[in-house]
């Protein structure tokens, strides 16, 4: 055997043989770091300012607000139906072609979701600073930082997305030339697509924190699509919000 595919058969092998202990990491370890963060640095507000309905912006379209809500609940659907997989191979052999059609159906829509903020995603030299500040994450007191409708953060996390998600369908689709059990599949890409899964909750967790609890100012986004102007000016201050 050679020295790459014994390497890639030690992966595969610690892989299979820790797989549920992974993704349970992959739920916990983001949580207990996110509380840690909470804890120490607390929730960056825009303190101060009125937020009534004449003070709210659309950060987000009816079809992106839409399009946000099905990825949510469809990567909810996916990570439940892939950790059932996962904990129970033996008694769920129907969850797997339900889990790979609602992946083919959460990709599509996810694709079309990215491609249509592709130009707001794209790197500005304006970034740098905010990257080099880590956005002011680990101030107790940040100043604001210039960013377009993205900022870097954001930035970074959108193309981090959508390679995971590329290699997410890349992966089941090799996976699916065999059966639903895992004895029938690849067994690399099985692993890949494990721990691919295992990322995309690490980052789904943290989106999902900044969003609703460091940055509570943003969480009207999933209810409305809007968020406050004050917050536009002092966090996106270079980006021109539509009329």
């Amino acid at each position: 055997m050679t020295r790459p595919k014994k390497e890639a058969t030690e992966v595969i092998d610690f892989y299979a043989a820790h797989k549920t202990m992974m993704w349970i990491a992959a739920f916990s370890l983001p949580t207990a770091g996110c509380l840690f963060y909470y804890l120490t640095f607390g929730p960056h507000t825009v303190s101060g300012k009125e937020t009534g309905p004449g003070t709210l912006v659309r950060i987000f379209t009816i079809r992106e607000w839409i399009s946000h809500w099905l990825m949510l609940l469809g990567f909810l659907t996916l990570a439940v139906t892939g950790f059932m997989q996962v904990v129970s191979v033996t008694t769920l052999e129907h969850i797997g072609p339900v889990h790979g059609w609602l992946g083919f159906i959460f990709f599509l829509i996810a694709l079309i979701t990215l491609l249509g903020w592709v130009r707001d995603a794209l790197f500005k030299q304006y970034d740098w600073p905010w990257l080099l500040k880590m956005g002011g994450y680990l101030s107790h007191d940040p100043k604001p930082l210039a960013a377009g409708r993205f900022n870097a953060g954001q930035k970074m996390y959108y193309w981090s997305l959508m390679l995971v998600l590329i290699g997410l369908l890349v992966s089941a689709v090799v996976m699916e030339h065999g059966s639903h059990s895992l004895a029938g599949r690849k067994d690399l890409f099985w692993c890949v697509h494990g721990l691919l899964g295992c990322l995309a909750t690490i980052m789904v967790i943290g989106h999902g924190f900044l969003s609703l609890f460091v940055n509570p100012d943003t969480a009207r986004v999933l209810w409305n699509g809007r968020v406050s102007k004050a917050y536009t000016d002092k966090h996106h201050s270079l980006w021109k919000v539509p009329q």
